[in-house]
C-alpha cells in the first residue's frame, strides 16, 4: 500500500482517535514504531509487516472489547478474500477438518498458501462500532500517515525523499536501533557497535567485538534473497520479505532465532546447545540438520524437513517428530498434520524458482508479491480458479511469465506501478 494521507482524513482520524482510546493508543504504535525503526522505516517493503502488528492490535482491542460486555451484536462479520487465495485455504482446511494423520496416514501433498490475504470486515454501523471505520481508513492509507507523521517531526517532507534511493537493500537493524545497509557490491568490512561486519555479494559473516547477546534483524526485501552465517556456523538462507531476529553470539543454553518469512536452515550440530526457531505460535527444536520453515505469517506454519530430525510444538500441544521427507502444517485454529513433499517444490525458490503443478491461478499471488511487489487483480473472477501448471523465474521479467499466461491461456494483462490486472482475453 502507498500513497499519502490527506489532511482532510488525518482531520478525521484525529477526531476519531479523540473519541476512542483504541484508536489513539494505534497511532501512538505506528508513532513509536516509527521512532524505533528510524526515518526510513517506511520507505522499505516492511511497511506492511508492521502494520500487519498494528491490525492485530486493534482486532485484540475489539476482541476485549466484546468479552466486557461494551459492544452489542449487531449483525456478524462478512469475509472476503481479497485476492482469491480462498482456494487453497479452503483445500487445506478440509484436510484439517478430518483430523491430524498419521505417520501412514500421509495425504497428498496440497498447496500450501505463502500468506494470507487481507480481509476486509463489513459490520453494520453504529456509534459504538465508529473506531472499526477508523481502522477501514487506516488500512487504506497507513503509508502515508507513517510519511505525514515523519514529516511533522523532520518539519520537511523532502527529508524522506532520499530514504527511497535505499529501497531493495538488504538492511540490518541493530539492538541499539541503528540500521546498517548491505549493498550487494560491497565487500569491505563494516566497524559496528560490538561487531565487524563482512558483507560479500548474497551473505553476511561476522566477528563479535563486544558483548554481543541483543537480538538484531536482517530484513531481506522484495524481489531478492539472503544468506547469513551466524555465530555457531549455522548457516540460514532467507527468501524474499523475510526478516531474521539473531544474537551476534549464543552464550546461554540454547540457540535461537526468530523468523518471519520463509528460511532455509542448514544447522551445525551441538547436541549439548539445541537450535530453537521461533515462528509465531510455532518451536522448531533442533540439534543439528537441514530444513526449510515458511512462516509468512502467524496463521500458516509450514516446517520441512530435509536431512537430520527436528520436533515442532505449539503450546498445549504434544510435540511432533519429523523423519525427512515430511513436513508439518499448522494452521490457525487447527492441529498440526504431518504429509510428504515433494523438495523441488518446496525449495526451489532457493534457486530463484516457483513451480506449480495444476495449481489455481490465484496461488501464485503470494510469490508474485515476495519477487516482483506487485499485486494480481482479477477483472475476470473466474480465472481465480484456473488450473495451471508452470515455473516462474525470479530472475526473469515478469512480463516474460505473463506473456507465456497470454499465449497458452488466453489472459491478458495490463501491468501498473503496484498492480497487475488480468483479464480474459476474448
Amino acid at each position: 500500500m502507498s500513497g499519502e494521507i490527506s489532511q482532510e482524513n488525518l482531520d478525521y482520524l484525529n477526531k476519531v482517535a479523540g473519541e476512542d482510546p483504541s484508536v489513539q493508543r494505534c497511532l501512538d504504535e505506528m508513532e513509536d514504531a516509527l521512532n524505533a525503526a528510524g526515518p526510513g522505516f517506511m520507505t522499505d517493503v516492511y511497511n506492511e509487516m508492521a502494520w500487519g502488528k498494528v491490525l492485530s492490535l486493534l482486532d485484540a482491542d475489539q476482541m476485549d472489547g466484546q468479552q466486557q460486555g461494551r459492544h452489542k451484536e449487531e449483525g456478524h462479520f462478512q469475509e472476503e478474500h481479497l485476492h482469491g487465495e480462498h482456494v487453497q485455504e479452503e483445500h487445506l482446511h478440509g484436510e484439517l477438518k478430518a483430523g491430524a494423520p498419521s505417520s501412514s496416514e500421509i495425504p497428498a501433498p496440497a498447496v500450501i498458501p505463502e500468506e494470507p490475504v487481507e480481509q476486509v470486515r463489513i459490520v453494520k454501523k453504529s456509534p459504538s462500532k465508529i473506531w472499526l471505520a477508523a481502522a477501514s481508513l487506516l488500512v487504506l492509507v497507513p503509508v502515508g500517515l507513517f510519511f505525514l507523521l515523519s514529516a511533522q517531526k523532520n518539519g520537511s517532507p523532502a527529508s524522506l525523499a532520499s530514504n527511497s534511493l535505499n529501497e531493495g537493500m538488504i538492511k540490518l537493524l541493530l539492538e541499539n536501533g541503528d540500521t546498517i545497509g548491505l549493498p550487494e557490491n560491497n565487500s569491505a568490512d563494516i566497524a559496528a557497535q560490538q561487531v565487524k561486519l563482512h558483507p560479500v555479494p548474497g551473505q553476511l559473516t561476522f566477528t563479535p567485538t563486544g558483548n554481543a547477546n541483543g537480538r538484531n534483524t536482517l530484513l531481506v526485501p522484495t524481489g531478492r534473497d539472503y544468506r547469513v552465517v551466524l555465530a555457531d556456523g549455522s548457516q540460514v538462507h532467507l527468501n524474499a520479505f523475510s526478516r531474521l531476529r539473531f544474537p551476534f553470539a549464543f552464550n546461554g543454553s540454547t540457540r535461537e532465532v526468530y523468523l518471519e518469512g520463509e528460511a532455509y536452515f542448514n544447522i551445525a550440530p551441538d547436541p549439548l546447545h539445541p537450535f530453537i526457531v521461533h515462528t509465531g505460535t510455532i518451536t522448531t527444536k533442533v540439534l543439528g540438520t537441514a530444513f526449510n520453515v515458511n512462516a509468512y505469517t502467524d496463521s500458516m506454519v509450514v516446517t520441512s524437513l530435509v536431512q537430520g530430525s527436528v520436533s515442532t510444538t505449539r503450546s498445549q500441544e504434544a510435540a511432533v517428530l519429523l523423519k525427512p521427507g515430511m513436513e508439518t502444517v499448522y494452521a490457525s485454529g487447527h492441529s498440526q498434520i504431518v504429509r510428504a513433499f515433494d523438495e523441488n517444490i518446496t525449495l526451489g525458490w532457493r534457486k530463484g524458482e516457483y513451480t506449480y503443478y495444476n495449481q489455481p491461478l490465484s496461488s501464485i499471488d503470494a510469490v508474485i508479491r515476495h519477487w516482483y511487489g506487485k499485486t494480481l487483480v482479477f477483472e475476470d473472477t473466474t480465472l481465480t480458479t484456473k488450473m495451471l501448471t508452470g515455473v516462474i523465474e525470479r530472475d526473469h521479467p515478469i512480463t516474460e511469465f505473463l506473456d507465456g499466461l497470454k499465449k497458452t491461456s488466453g489472459i491478458a494483462y495490463q501491468i501498473t506501478a503496484e498492480k497487475i490486472y488480468l483479464s480474459s482475453n476474448n
